[in-house]
């Protein structure tokens, strides 16, 4: 298994954690999961040659964004919880 195929493993374990959590009632972990797993999908589409993978990709990783957005507009105000703040130019915190 290439370095791309484990990336796009673990993003896969990611959504499936974040749909867990979503399940549960635990939006938080669930937004962090799919945030991670969207940040994931759109570096392997960076990198990606073939213009079919790099749909695919960016059609997950637009899932996943909206699926957390869904997941925050529908979050009570009164949880005390957040998203993970994103800078202006869209770079990870992390970076």
């Amino acid at each position: 298994m290439n370095r791309a195929q484990k990336l796009n493993w673990y993003s896969q374990q990611l959504i499936s954690e974040a749909e867990t959590a979503e399940k549960a009632g635990n939006g938080e972990h669930a937004v962090a999961q799919y945030l991670q797993a969207a940040e994931i999908l759109l570096l392997l589409a960076k990198v990606e040659a073939s213009y079919a993978a790099w749909k695919n990709y960016t059609d997950k990783a637009s899932l996943c964004q909206r699926k957390a957005r869904m997941l925050i507009a529908q979050s009570p105000s009164d949880t005390g919880w957040h998203a993970p703040s994103v800078s202006p130019t869209g770079a990870s915190p992390r970076s």
